[in-house]
């Protein structure tokens, strides 16, 4: 409990900053990091509120009271309501108390319109703001606890990609493999943090390709971009091999995406900005000739999101510290032929940075071989 204490006084001292008066968090990874418990609520209000200098409570539907009840936190003041009654005169009630229509409330980025909306036709003399601020300031750089899940998620999704790999194979379709990745997720005793990405020949130039019904053929790459979580902690990676002999154009391409991912790892450490990461992988597509090819920055936040901060992107002059946690993902991606993108998630350490998952193969890998 006293991690949570020390998170609390965190996100108060942010209140402060931000100017703040309480907080409405809904389900999601705000009210995982402050509770330890975060359970959909759907189309029912579950949420949490932060005062600035009393208890915080939950407000959830009376199907989840028991499940918030046994909140990590020690959180005891709950507040139920069934579906006869609705949750209006719950927030009223607690609006009393707290004296949430005269203050500046603070919502979550993902709180549904549905809430927002009705919040404030019952709080009409409230002043609703964004608390993105305030989180993402608090979560940006991971305690011992969050880099020890980060580590277990990226085990499981290392071993995933191996599965994936090993599925790989002419005549197999993308949609078969993501179904095997999903499989070896669930049989892991963990959840996939995102759905996986099988992009077979001209589909892994599309950087956000779903899977579908399209056979893998021999001579061209497959991209596997996937995750899996631990605690609600996410991992993720993305991994590129051939089916059967690779092209000596996808051999280049490759060994190009793997020397850009080399020189953003060597660049990151504590000081560094993250327009500096982004700079350096950049640099080597660009020199190589394929910079207009290069379409997304190289990297995102990681933790119980699976993208929040920090972005490493140009322009973000934000100092990178021990504790954050991010993706570096390069890709180069020719419309109509095929796309590369290597992907690893690391951690700043005091003299350096640190990957989570095992290292990137320096040559293009034949998933038949």
């Amino acid at each position: 409990m006293d991690i949570y204490k020390h998170r609390l006084n965190a996100v108060h001292q942010g209140m402060v900053t931000w100017g703040l008066d309480t907080l409405i968090v809904t389900p999601g990874a705000a009210m995982k990091y402050l509770s330890g418990f975060s359970e959909e609520g759907f189309e029912r209000l579950l949420c949490l509120i932060v005062p600035d200098d009393r208890e915080c409570v939950f407000i959830c539907p009376s199907l989840n009271a028991q499940q918030a009840r046994s909140n990590p936190a020690g959180i005891t003041d709950i507040r139920s309501w069934n579906d006869g009654e609705g949750w209006d005169k719950t927030l009223k009630e607690l609006s009393d108390q707290l004296d949430l229509d005269i203050g500046i409330i603070g919502v979550d980025e993902g709180m549904s319109a549905r809430f927002l909306l009705r919040m404030q036709e019952l709080l009409p003399t409230s002043l609703f703001k964004s608390a993105e601020k305030v989180f993402s300031e608090c979560r940006i750089q991971k305690d011992a606890g969050e880099l020890a899940c980060l580590q277990h998620a990226a085990e499981i999704t290392d071993r995933c990609g191996e599965a994936a790999i090993a599925a790989c194979k002419e005549g197999t379709t993308e949609r078969e493999i993501a179904m095997a990745v999903n499989n070896f997720i669930a049989a892991a005793g963990s959840q996939p943090a995102f759905e996986p990405i099988v992009a077979a020949g001209s589909n892994s130039a599309l950087p956000h390709h779903s899977p579908g019904g399209r056979k893998l053929r021999n001579g061209e790459v497959v991209t596997l971009d996937i995750g899996a979580r631990f605690d609600g902690y996410n991992g993720d990676i993305t991994r590129v091999v051939s089916i059967g002999r690779p092209t000596p154009e996808a051999i280049s391409i490759y060994r190009i995406v793997y020397e850009a991912h080399q020189a953003a790892k060597t660049a990151a450490g504590p000081g560094v900005t993250a327009q500096a990461v982004d700079n350096a992988a950049r640099k080597v597509i660009i020199d190589a000739g394929y910079g207009e090819f290069f379409i997304h920055r190289t990297g995102h936040g990681i933790g119980l999101d699976e993208h929040e901060e920090p972005s490493i992107v140009s322009g973000n002059f934000q100092k990178l510290l021990p504790g954050m946690c991010f993706s570096i993902e390069p890709g180069i991606y020719l419309p109509g032929k095929f796309g590369v993108r290597l992907e690893n998630i690391y951690t700043i350490t005091n003299d350096g940075c640190r990957s989570f998952n095992r290292e990137i193969s320096p040559e293009l890998l034949e998933a038949n071989g």
